[in-house]
This record gives structure tokens, C-alpha cells and sequence, in this order.
């Protein structure tokens, strides 16, 4: 189907540290609670996530009147994850104006995802993918002013993606533009 999701080095550090904190606080006699460690608020209940960001890049270009998706500056071959689980319903080099070699996904949750100007696609048509499983490589394929992910999000009409994204809690950004 296509490449296994690799855990990220930042990932990795944040549990080495964890584990190294726990062990310094050990050694000076401190109490250790075991238990699960979560950035929310305690009264929230602990989820999965459900949806992704796709690329580790900053907006390069938002949403607006003529621009119904938000770009990502991004190398060409940038591993792209699929944002959330769904059914490929488009893979390949099927130009729809100017995506060139792109990807669509029909969210499980009833979302129509589009990731234009891509490299590589990894996956094909039917393939049922899972939030985060790596899909295809970014490029700089169709009309495209460079290196770039396109991406569009269609939820009853195009919505903004940065908007949208941070409204589900989508997981491992790893852009300080977008986390904040």
C-alpha cells in the first residue's frame, strides 16, 4: 500500500525526556505517580487523533477569494500523511487545473480532501488509509510557482484548512506558524 509512518525525532526526545526527568527525581528521593501525561485539561477526556496535520511546513499562501486552499512550503519528496482516514478516491497525475500529480481522499467523516502539486503518490485508487499513514512525496508538479503542497478541504463547500484543522486539534504539526 505504501511507505511505514516513521515516529519523528522530536517525538523520540520528548519521551527521552520524560523518562530522564522521572529518573533524576528518582535518584533525589522524589514520589513518581504513575500514569498517562496529556497536554489537555484534565477535566477533558483523553482521544486519539483523528486528524493530522499533512506536511511539516509553515503556509507559504492562505485561504481566500480565488485561493480555496492553503499552500505549505515544503521541499520537493516531503513525506505527506494523510490528514485523517478515508477512502482514496483519486491518485496520480490527474490534473483538475492545475494540481498536477495529486491526491484525493474522501474522509471517513464525509470531508473531500485534495493534496495537489505532489512528486510521488504512494497509494491508489480504493486504498483505505489511516490518519498520519505517510501517502506520497510533495512536488512542484502542475501549475505551480514552486516546492509546494496545496491543500483544500471541502466540508459543504471549500472551508480554510488552517481554520479547520485547528478547530478538530489535528495532531503533530511540528510548524510553529500553525501551532500558535
Amino acid at each position: 500500500m505504501g511507505k511505514q509512518r516513521v515516529r519523528s525525532a522530536y517525538t523520540a526526545g520528548r519521551v527521552i525526556a520524560v523518562v530522564a526527568g522521572a529518573a533524576a527525581l528518582a535518584t533525589t528521593g522524589g514520589v513518581i505517580q504513575t500514569g498517562t501525561a496529556s497536554a489537555h485539561d484534565a477535566s477533558e477526556a483523553p482521544r486519539g487523533c483523528d486528524w493530522e496535520w499533512p506536511v511539516d511546513g509553515p503556509p507559504s499562501q492562505g485561504f481566500h477569494l480565488g485561493h480555496d486552499g492553503t499552500d505549505f512550503a515544503v521541499k520537493v519528496g516531503t513525506e505527506l500523511h494523510a490528514p485523517t482516514s478515508g477512502t482514496i478516491s483519486v491518485a496520480g497525475p490527474n490534473d483538475p487545473g492545475g494540481y498536477g500529480t495529486y491526491i484525493q481522499l474522501e474522509a471517513d467523516t464525509g470531508e473531500q480532501i485534495q493534496m495537489g502539486h505532489l512528486s510521488e503518490t504512494w497509494v491508489g485508487v480504493g486504498d483505505h488509509v489511516t490518519v498520519g499513514e505517510a501517502i506520497g512525496a510533495t512536488g512542484n508538479t502542475g501549475s505551480s510557482t514552486g516546492p509546494h503542497l496545496h491543500l483544500r478541504i471541502h466540508r459543504g463547500g471549500a472551508v480554510d484548512p488552517v481554520t479547520f484543522l485547528r478547530s478538530v486539534g489535528a495532531c503533530d504539526t511540528g510548524s510553529g506558524d500553525i501551532r500558535s
